[in-house]
């Protein structure tokens, strides 16, 4: 069994590029757009290394399709910028947004085999008696969880993200190489941790359960500051790249640090401009 290519499952398909080409080519005429437009041709156009800002490319596509114009860079804390600033529905938002790449520990797990017929098949499987415990599914969900945190924290200081002042602060999270995709099992373990799901979706790391961002016991890197600082993680599996997925495909967990019950995470995620949006844990 042979090693399978590197960034097998994190390819740029074709729809994906052929979408991202007529985004760039509708919204070449608007002012706003201008510097992400620019960071996608400056850094290798539509290929496979420039996903990060596809992604972006996407998002702000989606709030041009609802009159939304948004800033891009703006100023974030510590000498940071946040992806997009905006208003919708008289509220200000700061959105940032994080691609889970391929790790290394799932390319590792990763294999091709050609049957007897010559044709190649390429699998992925992740266990948890792996001999390299990090190429399990319990290995892939602390990776999440850290990488997440550590967008709020830099240097021992916050990053990124003020304490609140009356605008709501949101992570939109590309979730489709993360277990090809996951289900609402996995976005609510890896936001609100083992606790939050049935006893058989728990996932436990060297015998205890494993925590969330908003967790109030997970102490990763950037943990405490996400936990006080960002109101919504915002999880994605785009699969078709058409006009109005992005908003289809989001599903919002609320930060219960944050809002004092669920009907207030409502109220506060109705003001985001792709609706309906989904909140994962928006029940009483």
């Amino acid at each position: 069994m042979e090693k399978a290519a590197e960034n097998f499952w994190d390819m740029l398909s074709q729809n994906e590029g052929n979408f991202a080409q007529a985004i760039m080519a509708e919204l070449n005429a608007q002012a706003w757009a201008a510097p992400i437009l620019a960071g996608v041709r400056d850094n290798g156009g539509i290929v496979q290394g420039n996903k990060d800002r596809l992604f972006e490319l996407r998002f702000a596509y989606a709030l041009h399709g609802e009159g939304v114009q948004p800033q891009y860079e703006i100023a974030g804390v510590g000498g940071s910028t946040i992806d997009f600033g905006f208003n919708s529905r008289n509220q200000n938002w700061r959105v940032e947004l994080v691609r889970l790449g391929e790790t290394r520990a799932a390319r590792a797990a990763t294999n091709i085999r050609v049957d007897a017929d010559g044709i190649p098949w390429t699998g992925r499987i992740l266990r948890t008696d792996a001999d390299d415990s990090r190429e399990s599914t319990e290995g892939e969900t602390l990776k999440a969880v850290q990488r997440i945190c550590q967008k709020c924290e830099s240097n021992g200081k916050p990053h990124k993200f003020s304490v609140p002042d009356g605008g709501y602060h949101a992570i939109l999270i590309d979730f489709r190489t993360f277990l090809n995709g996951g289900d609402v099992y996995d976005r609510v373990h890896v936001a609100l941790g083992a606790g939050s799901v049935g006893l058989q979706h728990r996932l436990f790391w060297e015998g205890r359960p494993i925590t969330g961002v908003y967790s109030p016991e997970t102490n990763l890197r950037g943990a405490a500051e996400c936990r006080a600082r960002v109101h919504f993680l915002g999880f994605l599996d785009e699969r078709t790249y058409r006009p109005g997925e992005f908003a289809a495909v989001t599903q919002f967990v609320a930060n219960p640090n944050l809002f004092a019950n669920a009907a207030e995470a409502r109220t506060a995620i109705a003001t985001w401009p792709l609706q309906p949006a989904r909140l994962i844990n928006g029940r009483d």
